[in-house]
């Protein structure tokens, strides 16, 4: 199983609110986004972990900001030259570091859960069937958050991003039992030029796969906390 971390981004919210290093860098409470981000997933069961970022990051020494928070013996760091055009297209340059066959989770470094049964999800091969997508469960009407729809036996039906179908909000942590079956679709998506808002979001694409019958279900995260803007770090900070 390999663990992707997309994290190429400008943070273009917090450049404008004064912030001079890269958004996961920010500390909140003596630990940085980055942190809170990567402590919401059982590293213990990656075989591999691989983080892209921006090239010019390396001026912050991204690399060792990495390897110093990161305990795991198979760290792979790939740099960007530019920013892409969404999550999607960024976690495609990672195709080459990747065994097709193998299984990958992406998950992005502004937000932070506790799951008490993602563990023990991923392990089993019965339960998490062609991938598993991390959720919260959301009673407002904000449309900010992706979305996924269940049928009465908890499959997942729909997703969608930036429209709301549902309560179950999605966290951001994307698992596929296959890698090919993200790649081939995100290329798909990519080469027909299929983005929500001008970028190219990870949630919408398994509606391909549903699509040719694979299944997919959620786990449904204990406690959720958005760390992509100043407003939630702000807010996060004021709390106990």
């Amino acid at each position: 199983m390999t663990f992707i971390f997309p994290m190429a981004g400008h943070g273009s919210r917090f450049v404008k609110q004064g912030f001079k290093i890269p958004k996961y860098m920010i500390e909140v409470k003596g630990k940085t986004l980055f942190e809170y981000s990567i402590e919401s997933l059982p590293l213990e069961i990656a075989d591999k972990i691989i983080f892209i970022c921006l090239k010019e990051h390396e001026a912050f020494n991204v690399s060792q900001f990495i390897k110093n928070r990161v305990n795991h013996p198979n760290i792979e760091i790939i740099a960007l030259n530019s920013v892409t055009r969404g999550q999607a297209e960024t976690v495609l340059f990672s195709k080459n570091h990747v065994d097709m066959n193998d299984e990958i989770v992406i998950y992005n470094i502004d937000t932070s859960f506790n799951s008490k049964k993602l563990k023990e999800l991923l392990l089993d091969d019965n339960l998490k069937k062609d991938g598993v997508l991390g959720a919260f469960v959301d009673r407002s009407d904000d449309n900010k958050w992706s979305f996924a729809k269940l049928d009465q036996k908890g499959k997942v039906i729909c997703t969608t991003e930036k429209e709301k179908i549902s309560d179950y909000a999605l966290t951001g942590l994307y698992h596929f039992s296959k890698a090919e079956d993200f790649f081939i679709t995100a290329n798909k998506w990519i080469e027909e030029g299929k983005t929500i808002k001008n970028e190219f979001y990870i949630a919408p694409m398994y509606n391909d796969l549903i699509a040719q019958g694979k299944e997919y279900v959620i786990d449904i995260a204990d406690t959720f906390t958005p760390l992509g803007t100043p407003e939630e770090v702000k807010e996060f900070e004021s709390k106990n």
